[in-house]
């Protein structure tokens, strides 16, 4: 069963002007999350959104638990399973400008724990003495067919142009046997790419994507028509890992104080051992949890400054 989504608002209060030409607009960035009981051996389908109509520039979800394998209770042909294979999350993906949906199954016996989360991006810049819409574009969506198993890298370059950066990714496995080890960016921010470590040949992905452009809309107000710039760093490092026990790693990225953390990349396909638990934006660090892996894989956050540029005409 669901619970009720929280909104957890994280955004910096908007500084007061004096003047439309001296203004730094602040931006809204927050995070909603949810808690997910999925009884066992069940498939559900949820859908978590930003509030009032605002951007949702991430989904993701995190496996808390899943309860443990007892071979003294568990059916003569039920396999044993952890953590990592106990729960397959099949579809994170943008549903629309503010929602994620998820499809999540339980492959086992007992009830799993999870959280999903959205990070969410106000569409306009904070209440002032005048506000600006953000842009973004139409979503970026395509299919694939894998004949093969293992290893299926997806890169897919130009999904975003010049000023503008890639949010929103996300996947579809529609059929078959296959689970997600990587979704980053490009150091340019324009280009993403999606990993896949496939069980059974013939199957069909989809993967998604839409862009924000780096620029506001135009205000046409006194004393003149302008825009604004956001700025966005890719941050790579430094990585702080740590081991939780029985497997369970997690590894830490942090903004700068100014900044908060809107989009998380990971890649966990250097060993078919390592396992993908998900990941929680705390918002400013982005907290990636993994099975298996040790200090291993790499991770990436998107950080955006809390203010836009001064203006520009």
């Amino acid at each position: 069963m669901m619970g009720a989504a929280i909104v957890l608002a994280l955004a910096a209060l908007p500084a007061s002007a004096s003047a439309v030409t001296a203004t730094k607009h602040h931006l809204d960035m927050y995070k909603v999350e949810q808690h997910v009981t999925l009884p066992e051996y069940d498939t559900s389908t949820y859908t978590l959104a930003c509030p009032n109509g605002d951007i949702a520039a991430d989904g993701m979800w995190r496996v808390d638990e899943v309860g443990p394998y007892n071979a003294q209770l568990a059916d003569d042909d039920e396999d044993p399973w952890t953590i990592a294979d106990g729960v397959s999350v099949t579809a994170a993906f943008p549903k629309d400008n503010e929602t994620y949906e998820f499809v999540i199954r339980n492959n086992t016996s007992e009830n799993a724990q999870l959280k999903l989360f959205v990070t969410c991006l106000g569409s306009k810049t904070s209440a002032d003495t005048h506000q600006h819409n953000l842009v973004t574009t139409s979503p970026f969506w395509t299919a694939h067919h894998f004949n093969n198993t293992g290893l299926q890298p997806m890169p897919h370059g130009g999904v975003c142009g010049p000023g503008e950066i890639v949010i929103s990714p996300g996947f579809r496995i529609n059929d078959g046997s296959a689970r997600i080890v990587g979704s980053y960016g490009s150091a340019n921010l324009r280009d993403w790419t999606w990993k896949f470590r496939v069980g059974s040949p013939n199957i069909d992905v989809d993967v998604f994507a839409r862009c924000l452009k780096l620029t506001t809309a135009d205000y046409p107000g006194a004393p003149k028509n302008h825009r604004h710039k956001l700025y966005a760093y890719l941050r790579t490092s430094p990585i702080q890992h740590h081991d939780k026990g029985n497997g369970v790693w997690e590894h830490q990225i942090s903004c700068r104080d100014d900044q908060k953390g809107l989009v998380g990349g990971f890649d966990v396909s250097g060993n078919p051992n390592w396992w993908w638990l998900g990941m929680d934006p705390r918002i400013k660090t982005r907290a990636f949890k993994t099975f298996g892996t040790g200090a291993g894989g790499s991770y990436s956050l998107v950080c955006v400054n809390d203010r836009t540029s001064r203006p520009f005409f």
